[in-house]
C-alpha cells in the first residue's frame, strides 16, 4: 500500500516538473562554417641596386607583375649590403568586415647558415587593416651594411589575419 502512495507522489512530482519545464513549440538547426576571406598576391620591386620608387615604381602602379604563393617564377637573386627591394602584398578581402593583417618575413629554420641568413635578412613585419575589396601595401627592406656574405637563404613571407 505504501508503494502506491509513493508512486502517486512521484507521478505528481513528475507532472509538476513537466509543467514548469515548458512546452517546446518549435526549434530549428542550421549548419554554418567560416570561409577564408583573403586571396593574397605578391610582387617584388627593384632588381639591382637600391629600390627607387621613381625608377622601379610603386606597389599600386599598373603593370606590377603579381604572383601567388606556389608560382615558380618568383623574382630572386643576390643582393649586396646596403641594397634594398620593395615587397608588395595585394590582399583581396571577400568578407564585408575589415580584418587586421600581418605580413612577416622570416628566415626558414633548419638552414645550415641560419644565423648568417638572419643577420643578412632580419625579420620584418608589416601590419594593417584590410577592408572589403582590394588592399595593396608594401614595405621596403634593406640588407644591412654589416651583413655577412651568404648564399641560399630562404626567406619566407607569411600573411596572417586577425
Amino acid at each position: 500500500m505504501n508503494k502506491k502512495y509513493m508512486m502517486f507522489g512521484l507521478l505528481g512530482l513528475f507532472a509538476v516538473a513537466m509543467v514548469s519545464a515548458g512546452y517546446l513549440v518549435s526549434s530549428f538547426y542550421f549548419t554554418v562554417g567560416v570561409a577564408e576571406p583573403f586571396a593574397v598576391q605578391y610582387a617584388v620591386l627593384g632588381d639591382s641596386g637600391d629600390y627607387d620608387p621613381l625608377e622601379d615604381g610603386y606597389c599600386s602602379d599598373a603593370g606590377v607583375e603579381w604572383f601567388t604563393a606556389g608560382d615558380e617564377n618568383i623574382p630572386t637573386g643576390d643582393m649586396f649590403p646596403g641594397e634594398s627591394r620593395k615587397l608588395c602584398v595585394k590582399i583581396v578581402n571577400e568578407g564585408e568586415s575589415e580584418i587586421r593583417y600581418d605580413v612577416t618575413s622570416k628566415i626558414t629554420e633548419g638552414l645550415s647558415n641560419y644565423v648568417a641568413c638572419e643577420k643578412a635578412f632580419p625579420e620584418v613585419t608589416l601590419t594593417g587593416d584590410a577592408p572589403n575589396g582590394e588592399t595593396i601595401d608594401g614595405l621596403a627592406f634593406t640588407v644591412p651594411g654589416d651583413a655577412p656574405v651568404v648564399s641560399d637563404c630562404e626567406v619566407g613571407i607569411e600573411v596572417t589575419r586577425g
